[in-house]
């Protein structure tokens, strides 16, 4: 992929970036900056998460990413990356990549009991435990884990339920199985205060393949996280704190291992209590308000920096 932004480059003297070996003008940029040009910062994850990465795009990217002047990592997971390619731990910020969690937080807080109840009424929710999948539905998700897992829940805590919201390509899946289980109930895509209230009616958040910002919703929600430990995720796990404020399954996308950590969860109330407040504890550290002052002060530190 070629940018024709260069005409607009020679006066500056930062150039922010995303680290990828598909983008040519990186490598036109980093040319330039061993010539003197403008200075450049990376802004990514470190490494390609997903299981079909390339090997050799890989190659390439940790080669230039050794190069640049300055790095904007999205997490500590990805800081810790880029530190092993050979990058000097003064030159790396980390950012904390994160979603707009102040609205979140506001939204889940006018949710009332009396709202609860309510909401219930309309899903057609028993008293029982209630586990939600939130997310786009695509096999990397594992909702046929998911399934499997409810089943086995259910033989524990027969009032169990789970709610699954989102859309994707496995979204006639998703209607069929609900279609045949009367404790799962699919509710579509639901977004704003829609999205708030199913976090808040939930006891546990289920999603045993990728995780990704979806964290941050656990987290401002108060609803721990449950998701397996093998399985690949985006560089935002680093906010899952394990046995703290969610969980890391070993084997998790084993039906029986996953069902196991949710049932031993839900029928120990002190270790569900304390990954609420684990949750608690971290809601007010990411926002957009602060991964911006993390990203501001990140660039008067390049700005600042001698060159390489």
């Amino acid at each position: 992929m070629w940018q024709q932004l260069h005409p607009r480059l020679r006066t500056v003297d930062l150039v922010v970036v995303e680290q990828a070996s598909r983008l040519l003008l990186n490598y036109r940029l980093l040319w330039q900056q061993a010539r003197g040009g403008p200075r450049v910062a990376f802004w990514g994850h470190g490494r390609d998460f997903t299981e079909n990465r390339s090997s050799l795009g890989e190659r390439a990217k940790a080669s230039i990413s050794r190069r640049v002047h300055w790095w904007f990592a999205y997490t500590s997971l990805s800081g810790d990356i880029v530190a092993d390619l050979g990058v000097d731990a003064a030159r790396i910020t980390v950012v904390n990549n994160a979603i707009d969690t102040t609205t979140l937080k506001a939204q889940i807080d006018a949710v009332d009991d009396a709202r609860l109840a309510m909401l219930r009424q309309e899903l057609g929710v028993g008293p029982g435990p209630v586990g939600l999948f939130l997310g786009t539905l695509r096999p990397d998700k594992h909702l046929e884990v998911l399934l499997e897992a409810g089943r086995r829940i259910r033989r524990e805590h027969p009032d169990f339920c789970l709610l699954v919201v989102g859309s994707g390509p496995l979204e006639d899946d998703v209607r069929r199985w609900a279609e045949q289980e009367p404790w799962l109930h699919y509710l579509g895509g639901r977004y704003g205060s829609d999205r708030a209230e199913v976090l808040a009616l939930a006891d546990l958040l289920l999603l045993p393949g990728w995780v990704g910002l979806v964290v941050l919703d656990a987290i401002v929600a108060g609803t721990p996280l449950i998701t397996s430990r093998d399985s690949p995720h985006g560089p935002e796990i680093a906010y899952l704190r394990d046995g703290e404020n969610g969980l890391l399954v070993a084997n998790g996308t084993d039906p029986d291992s996953y069902a196991d950590a949710v049932t031993r969860t839900l029928d120990d109330p002190e270790l569900l209590r304390s990954l609420i407040l684990g949750c608690a504890a971290d809601r007010d550290l990411y926002s957009v308000e602060e991964m911006a002052g993390r990203f501001a002060d990140g660039i008067r530190q390049a700005l600042d920096a001698p060159p390489r």
